[in-house]
């Protein structure tokens, strides 16, 4: 009975050891939740966790808010990002949401504790981290 546990539990460690062994050195330092203020003060866009898996969110404010799960991972200079449409839960009009990408990628332009910083088609977007 002890040697199950010991196995038992030695997997489970072992399983959360390999989990936090798939983000890269640049993802594990861009970990965090992150806000457009412009957008939203208190609800994050973007929530980047050290397990590997996101949550993405879509914010017009006082009209559709919606949510979409994923993986995501820092691949050269760039913000990898694959999203389960299966997982998208709303608040609002629904038929306001259209296409979601299925993955996407981003080139990091600049990070610190304080900010994030993505360029994609030209356009660079401002992220703040809150946590």
């Amino acid at each position: 009975m002890k040697c199950t546990v010991k196995i038992l539990l030695l997997l489970s460690v072992g399983l959360s050891v390999l989990s936090c062994g798939r983000l890269s050195k640049e993802a594990k330092q861009i970990a965090g939740d992150y806000i457009i203020p412009e957008v939203s003060q208190t609800e994050p866009v973007m929530e980047l966790k050290r397990d590997a898996t996101c949550v993405l969110r879509a914010i017009k404010p006082g009209v559709l808010t919606y949510a979409v799960e994923g993986d995501w991972n820092v691949e050269n200079d760039s913000l990898i990002i694959s999203l389960d449409t299966s997982t998208v839960s709303y608040v609002g009009d629904s038929a306001l949401i259209g296409e979601i990408p299925v993955r996407s990628a981003r080139r990091i332009v600049e990070h610190n504790d304080f900010n994030l910083q993505l360029e994609s088609d030209g356009v660079i977007y401002y992220y703040k981290r809150i946590k």
